[in-house]
């Protein structure tokens, strides 16, 4: 299709009506836009920043004087139930197997490594284990459970005394173990992580787990981690039953 040529006469109106136009002014953007500036730590402040791996991934959690976890009848009930599936070659059992996340703190025994990077702001945790990652920020206690919806990785707050980082989490769902044999937990699971950097290549760390629907008591358990230096996370996306 051909176009019509405009008459050369209406050009100098055109021109004037262009001109007489209003020039739109740009818009300024939204604070709520503008991505916060990187804020390295404090001078003096304990750097936890680096990538980790932990030195023995744990299939199954012990307490720290390695015993049992303190189970009630619940939760015998329920662990005995996991474990007789898993025996007899059910691995859908765990949720693990259908993409689900490995939850807190199943995700720090994972044999996967991850990165803790710290800001003034927060504290993130991105993990090679399928993408999964945190960010926790600074406060002095997470929001009441009663105040926000279950997650998988539950609701956070970090603070540090020392040399020790410390992240109280709730309000967790319930979908997700405690470990890979199948070590159980409700909503009322509350988690407090301890990282102590030791030294500048070591962290020590312990786990509280408070969960009065399955166990009679609350129970600590440990980690070690090393730093990984030179290391890069490699892409680990669960597939098997995963859609997009």
């Amino acid at each position: 299709m051909m176009m019509r040529k405009m008459p050369v006469a209406c050009l100098p109106v055109l021109a004037t009506m262009l001109a007489a136009a209003p020039v739109p002014a740009a818009e300024a953007p939204a604070a709520s836009d503008t991505a916060p500036a990187f804020e390295q730590p404090a001078a003096g402040t304990t750097d936890f920043t680096g990538k980790w791996a932990i030195v023995k991934p744990a299939l199954h959690l012990l307490t720290t004087d390695g015993k049992e976890p303190p189970l009630n009848e619940a939760g015998k009930t329920e662990y005995a139930k996991r474990k007789a599936a898993l025996k007899s070659g059910d691995h859908k059992i765990d949720p693990v197997s259908t993409c689900l996340m490995h939850g807190i703190p199943r995700l720090l025994y994972a044999p996967y490594p991850f990165l803790i990077l710290q800001t003034t702001r927060n504290v993130t945790f991105v993990h090679e284990a399928n993408h999964t990652f945190r960010i926790v920020y600074w406060d002095k206690a997470p929001p009441a459970a009663e105040d926000v919806d279950p997650t998988y990785l539950g609701s956070a707050a970090a603070r540090i005394e020392g040399k020790t980082l410390i992240i109280d989490s709730v309000s967790f769902n319930d979908q997700t173990w405690l470990d890979y044999s199948g070590l159980p937990h409700g909503e009322k699971l509350t988690v407090q992580e301890r990282y102590t950097l030791t030294d500048p290549q070591t962290i020590s760390g312990e786990v509280r787990i408070t969960d009065p629907q399955f166990y009679s008591t609350a129970w600590n358990t440990r980690f070690t981690l090393k730093r990984q230096p030179g290391m890069s996370l490699k892409e680990n996306v669960c597939m098997d039953t995963h859609q997009m």
